[in-house]
């Protein structure tokens, strides 16, 4: 019990330093960070992710040529949970922080269970979106989730899933997303312990982890996908265990003119292409949402490389 409380005590005090505004809205607080230069980009966090996770995101999938605003969506860490919230309430949430930062028009990036608020961004706000990239997103179609009394007890257990990720760390993997059978690399490996260490502590994220998977996830099976009038790249993996990627497939079919990125192999996680992803991502947003086929080898025109964390 003496390393769960020194692994606890640390990632309370890694989340504390954290520099982090807060925005009063007409649902309540909305938490965010933002750093960085260049076209303005949101970031939506999957499940069990808020603000902090924000830089990884950047990091890992997107390169560090833009202004990044990432904020902590309802129920995680300091946002408020509103009454009957929808992820349409937290895309006007998103516009908000807008205007408090005098931004006219950005780019949405949703990972997951980031995908239902950032696609009602786009459908609620088209004027204020340059691109809408969905990446292993909850889409239409098939979906599965926990039973709700088992998703109370182990979303807000920090002890279970420090006792998962030190003593079942292929179950972990797992839940996160690895696939049954897969075989990462020592620097696919890294990535996965990377990620459990980001999403500690769980229990401040607990009340936005269960709106995502039983409010926000099924609302988008209603979305008129067919009306989504901005550039969308959907990137999606093909042995996705969580976001289908049928899913992604029709999504593609329906959103006018969108582009879907196909990956063989890596799971939730999208393992071993972080690389060809932020080629994509960079390609598709200097082109203004224009699809081109991007040689997989070769970056984007403009790209910057990997973020540096805030």
């Amino acid at each position: 019990m003496s390393r769960y409380r020194r692994d606890f005590e640390a990632a309370r005090e890694r989340l504390a330093a954290r520099e982090r505004r807060t925005l009063e809205h007409r649902l309540g607080v909305i938490e965010y960070t933002t750093w960085g230069e260049g076209p303005p980009m949101i970031l939506s966090h999957p499940l069990f992710g808020g603000f902090d996770v924000g830089a990884g995101l950047a990091e890992t999938y997107v390169g560090n040529c833009h202004r990044f605003v990432a904020p902590s969506r309802f129920g995680y860490l300091g946002s408020s949970l509103p009454r009957s919230a929808t992820p349409a309430d937290q895309a006007d949430a998103y516009a908000s922080i807008l205007d408090a930062l005098g931004i006219d028009r950005t780019a949405i990036f949703g990972y997951s269970a980031g995908g239902p608020s950032v696609i009602q961004f786009a459908l609620r706000h088209p004027d204020r979106t340059a691109a809408l990239i969905l990446m292993a997103s909850a889409l239409p179609g098939k979906a599965g989730k926990p039973p709700k009394i088992v998703a109370k007890v182990l979303f807000g257990s920090d002890l279970l899933f420090w006792a998962l990720k030190q003593y079942a760390p292929s179950l972990f993997a797992r839940i996160l997303g690895m696939p049954k059978g897969f075989h990462p690399t020592g620097e696919e490996l890294r990535r996965v312990m990377d990620v459990e260490e980001s999403l500690f502590p769980f229990q401040p994220r607990k009340h936005g982890a269960l709106f995502d998977a039983y409010v926000s996830n099924p609302d988008v099976q209603r979305y008129p996908l067919e009306d989504i009038s901005v550039p969308t790249l959907i990137i999606n993996t093909e042995d996705d265990g969580l976001s289908a990627f049928e899913n992604a497939a029709r999504a593609a079919e329906r959103i006018p003119g969108s582009k879907l990125v196909a990956i063989e192999r890596g799971g939730h996680l999208l393992l071993g292409s972080e690389s060809r992803i932020r080629s994509e991502i960079a390609a598709f947003v200097a082109a203004g949402g224009e699809v081109k086929k991007l040689p997989a080898p070769m970056l984007a025109p403009g790209h910057c490389g990997p973020a540096a964390r805030p």
